[in-house]
Formats: C-alpha cells, sequence, structure tokens
C-alpha cells in the first residue's frame, strides 16, 4: 500500500487533501465494486446458462437412455416373439407326433380286436361244427 503524507495545518491535516483523497479512494471503490457486480452478474448468467445446458444435457441423456430402452425392449420382444414361435412349432411338431402314436396304438387295438374276434368266431363256429357233428353222430346211432 503506498503511504499517503498530508500537510500539517494549524488544525490537524490540511482538509482539501484529505477530502480529495478520500474523493479518490471512494471512486476508486465504486470501480471496483461496480466490476465486481458486472462480474457477479456476468458469473449468475454464465451459471443459469450452465444449468440450463446441464439440464438440456440430462434431458438428452435420458432421451439417449430412454431411446436405448426402448430399443433394448424391442430387440427383448422380438427375441420373446421368437421363443414363443418356436415353443408353438415345438407343440406343433409334439402333437403330430402324439397323434400318430395315437393312431399307431389304435390300429394295433384294432388289429388285435379284429383279430380276437376271429379266433372268437373261428372257435365258436368249430365249436358249432363239433356240437353239429356230435348231434349227428346221435343221430345216427339213434336210427
Amino acid at each position: 500500500m503506498t503511504e499517503i503524507l498530508f500537510a500539517n495545518q494549524k488544525n490537524g491535516y490540511d482538509k482539501e487533501q484529505v477530502d480529495s483523497y478520500i474523493n479518490k479512494l471512494t471512486e476508486a471503490y465504486q470501480k471496483v465494486y461496480d466490476e465486481y457486480l458486472a462480474t457477479s452478474e456476468k458469473y449468475s448468467a454464465l451459471l443459469e446458462d450452465y444449468k440450463k445446458l446441464e439440464a438440456e444435457k440430462q434431458i438428452d441423456v435420458n432421451s439417449n437412455d430412454i431411446s436405448k430402452v426402448l430399443m433394448d425392449s424391442e430387440k427383448l420382444a422380438q427375441e420373446i416373439v421368437a421363443i414363443a414361435n418356436k415353443i408353438v412349432s415345438n407343440a406343433y411338431i409334439e402333437e403330430s407326433r402324439i397323434l400318430a402314436n395315437a393312431k399307431k396304438n389304435y390300429d394295433q387295438a384294432n388289429d388285435k380286436i379284429e383279430q380276437a374276434m376271429n379266433e372268437a368266431q373261428k372257435y365258436l363256429t368249430f365249436q358249432n361244427i363239433k356240437d353239429l357233428g356230435g348231434v349227428l353222430n346221435e343221430m345216427q346211432v339213434a336210427t
């Protein structure tokens, strides 16, 4: 700091010098204070702009995140549809296999039933012939 010397007067320092110095200090202080206010306003404006940009960036980031989530969801939905289609396709294949096996088993059972009926018919026919033969033998013996 610079040393200021005031001339001595009868009742202290020279009033005009002191007043002049105080005026210069006040002007310098006012100039620095005005620069401070201007800088403070610029800082506040820059801070507001920064906050807006940060908010927009956050919105952009959120939009990008949302877009990514939507794309991932669509991809997942496509994978689920592909899996569901495969399950349905496998179900149709399994259904065809089960129906083919059921028809085969039905046909085999039906064949066995027909064979059993044929055997039963043969047996009954043979039994009838045997019984008829017995009746005829008895009739011959009686005559």
